[in-house]
């Protein structure tokens, strides 16, 4: 879309009328979605009336449209774009339940959106998990009502007499008069009851073909389990009686029923999460040494390389396995004058940083010519710092007389590429490849709960900026799968995993706290220092949790199914090495990584 106002980063999802994309406004940087209509099937006059009523439609639990772009033969509806998905997503996730809580909170901004609808005379008629977008925040999730594409304008189409057999909802959430062309404001109250059911159970009432799916609409009652608390069993049994004059007279009537359920739920101190399936995970130990030399406090991998970093000292090993064993072959130690507080990985070495009160000072070691050199001396408070993998050029924040900031600067003569940048001063800075980075920064006299991340190239120029609705807490990056970025969110245990090109933001729970989260070929290792294990995918589904009966002072991957692990304490120090394996029909089998 070369000629247009935007530009697509990525296919955010396909309905049943188009594709949706993912694109940021050329002018001012706005990430937006982009719906694109099928003339085939979403006819002009279908599509002028979405317009109509989402423009007419101004609510926060309402998707924003912000008008139609038109790039050559194709249409596009221009609205919001949510990073959470859509609830059939939330659903749809494996192993976590979300607490109860959290779900009447979900239902209660569907509530409100489709209560500003129907005040408008709007009736949506097609609501159902899909058409349910969500935003991940930091008091749960934030739900939008989307999709108004067979929504009716109650008094207009009573004067022009629509008929209204042409256009039908999903059976599984219809209302039993819509199967007949007739239509309510307590049409979508029953949707609402009918979502509502799914949140608490996990299944729909009524299942089947859809004729046996309607028979039972009309015919038959829902069963309840019995575990439901009396009052939800109430509004779900109000919400979904057969005849629309029984229901709920207004979706504000029903919320505030909700919203009593959800103040006695408030007193309890709870989670994101009521329960969080522990699926085991067995780490069979290969190989065990008795480490009381030094006291190693990190380890990183790259290849076949080790580095094994104590309090002034880098270890370089190489690895190979055999046999069942994993070898290990010396190949030079570092010495530094200063503690070490940072090792990072690039091309043919590492580079190390040490701190002496404010003083930092940035070393290259260079593997090849076995040497180690000074790259620049910062005297600074604060300090973060990134670094091309190729070492041409760097990102740092430093001090320039009472002014702080962040500079990009080049690495043969330290000639700076952009001046001090002071608007901001990053909590992290990630080189995503030799041109590119990404700078993470937070505005806490503006909104403590927002992290801002902003993509930048190595000439200074800015491209993107993403706003995630959460404080989070130290963010890695996963090298070989583009744009993937995972992070810890700030006071509990759950990590955040972020994709770019389209953005997604997903909350994966865990029951620990992961004090190390580091990328491995096939997705993430966490761990925690008190010795448990997590390991996800690459869409932050759990793969296996486990525990260790020692504490965990540094942990890394070797290969896809192998970690190393340093465990102990000063006085006595450990390397273990475990393969990976599951637990299935009471065997041990290798793990499934696909």
């Amino acid at each position: 879309m070369q000629n247009s106002h935007y530009r697509i980063v990525g296919l955010a999802g396909e309905g049943q009328f188009g594709k949706v994309y993912a694109a940021i406004h050329r002018q001012t940087g706005e990430l937006v979605a982009l719906k694109e209509l099928n003339p085939f099937k979403f006819s002009t006059k279908k599509f002028l009336r979405e317009i109509r009523i989402l423009l007419s439609l101004d609510h926060p639990n309402i998707i924003r449209c912000y008008g139609v772009e038109h790039y050559q033969d194709k249409r596009y509806l221009v609205t919001e774009y949510c990073d959470g998905g859509t609830l059939r997503d939330l659903l749809a996730t494996n192993n976590n339940r979300v607490n109860i809580e959290y779900k009447l909170k979900i239902i209660i901004d569907i509530l409100e959106g489709l209560s500003h609808a129907h005040k408008e005379g709007i009736i949506h008629r097609d609501l159902k998990p899909e058409n349910i977008l969500l935003s991940v925040t930091s008091q749960g999730w934030k739900a939008k009502i989307s999709d108004f594409g067979i929504a009716k304008i109650e008094v207009e189409d009573a004067i022009a007499n629509i008929s209204n057999m042409g256009d039908t909802g999903s059976p599984a959430y219809m209302a039993p008069e819509q199967f007949y062309g007739k239509y309510s404001y307590g049409s979508d109250i029953y949707s609402v009851g009918i979502i509502l059911y799914e949140l608490i159970t996990g299944v729909r009432p009524f299942s089947g073909t859809p004729s046996e799916i309607m028979f039972a609409h009309l015919n038959r009652q829902p069963k309840f389990p019995k575990n439901l608390s009396p009052n939800l069993r109430l509004i779900l049994r109000e919400a979904l009686q057969k005849l629309p004059q029984h229901r709920f007279r207004t979706a504000s009537e029903m919320k505030a029923q909700i919203l009593q359920c959800v103040l006695d739920l408030e007193n309890k101190d709870v989670g994101f999460y009521e329960e969080i399936r522990k699926k085991p995970l067995y780490l069979e130990l290969i190989q065990e040494e008795l480490n009381d030399k030094e006291n190693i406090i990190c380890l990183k991998t790259q290849g076949n390389l080790l580095y094994q970093t104590s309090a002034k000292k880098v270890t370089v090993k190489t690895f190979n396995f055999h046999h069942q064993k994993v070898n290990f072959c010396f190949k030079n130690n570092y010495l530094f004058p200063e503690n070490i507080i940072d090792l990072k990985i690039i091309n043919n070495g590492c580079v190390v940083v040490t701190k002496d009160g404010k003083e930092r000072d940035v070393y290259k070691l260079h593997l090849c010519q076995d040497k180690k050199r000074s790259l620049i001396h910062i005297k600074s408070d604060y300090f973060h710092y990134g670094i091309d993998s190729n070492c041409r050029w760097f990102a740092v924040t430093k001090t320039e007389g009472n002014e702080q900031g962040f500079q990009i600067i080049k690495t043969q003569d330290l000639s700076p590429i952009t001046p001090l940048i002071t608007d901001f001063i990053p909590s992290e800075i990630i080189i995503l490849d030799s041109c590119h980075g990404i700078v993470i920064y937070t505005q806490n006299d503006i909104d403590k709960n927002r992290t801002y991340f902003r993509l930048f190239n190595r000439r200074g120029v800015w491209y993107d900026t993403y706003t995630v609705f959460l404080p989070l807490r130290r963010i890695v990056y996963h090298s070989r799968h583009s744009k993937t970025l995972l992070a810890g969110e700030r006071k509990t245990n759950n990590l955040i995993l972020l994709k770019f090109y389209p953005f997604s933001v997903k909350r994966i729970p865990l029951h620990f706290y992961p004090d190390f989260y580091y990328p491995m070929t096939t997705g993430f290792i966490c761990a925690s220092t008190s010795g448990n294990v997590a390991l996800l995918d690459l869409e932050g589904n759990l793969l296996g949790l486990s525990h260790f009966q020692h504490n965990i002072r540094a942990i890394a991957p070797l290969n896809e199914d192998t970690i190393i692990t340093i465990t102990g304490d000063n006085s006595e120090q450990k390397q273990l090495i475990y393969r990976f394996k599951t637990i299935k029909n009471n065997k041990v089998i290798p793990i499934n990584f696909s």
